[in-house]
């Protein structure tokens, strides 16, 4: 009898989630297709462009598209330059004894 009881209760709960699931859906889709539908061509573009060049409103916490590939490009050089004034053994990881020789690079194979 309590095998029926807890059937019919759990049949119940998963009905239960399953209209307020389909409540929601419904409800942040409805809201989805108003937000795109106002949304146009040219704010598209301006959005796009303002995160590649910037414009006077954006945000200064977070730098654009072109600011940020010219940060890393100027750390490429600088880690380029700072490698290059080393010698090739400098780099070689073959003397520590925490790496097993097969981990190791430089390794001839």
């Amino acid at each position: 009898m309590s095998d029926t009881i807890d059937k019919k209760q759990t049949l119940l709960l998963m009905q239960m989630r399953e209209i307020l699931g389909n409540s929601y859906s419904f409800v942040r889709g409805r809201q989805y297709t108003e937000t795109i539908s106002n949304l146009t061509y040219e704010e598209l573009l301006d959005a796009a462009i303002d995160k590649i060049s910037g414009t006077a409103g954006i945000n200064p916490n977070r730098g654009t598209l072109l600011d940020r590939i010219k940060k890393i490009k100027s750390e490429i050089l600088q880690a380029v330059t700072t490698i290059k004034k080393q010698p090739s053994d400098f780099w070689s990881l073959s003397g520590d004894d925490r790496i097993q020789l097969e981990d190791a690079q430089n390794t001839e194979e």
